[in-house]
């Protein structure tokens, strides 16, 4: 499950939004929280979120 944070609208997402929303410590693990969920989104998603998903992998 991807975090709560990729609920919201897929035009919304940005790398230092997600970093100040999420409470995972320490940085490190805040990352890879952020790179897991957006791969959950690339494979288990269509449309719009699969692409900006893969576009902030990508980036």
């Amino acid at each position: 499950m991807s975090h709560k944070y990729f609920d919201r609208d897929s035009s919304n997402w940005n790398i230092l939004d997600f970093l100040n929303a999420c409470d995972v410590e320490p940085f490190d693990n805040k990352i890879d929280v952020y790179l897991k969920s957006l791969e959950i989104i690339f494979d288990q998603e269509l449309g719009t979120r699969r692409e900006k998903a893969r576009e902030h992998l990508d980036n």
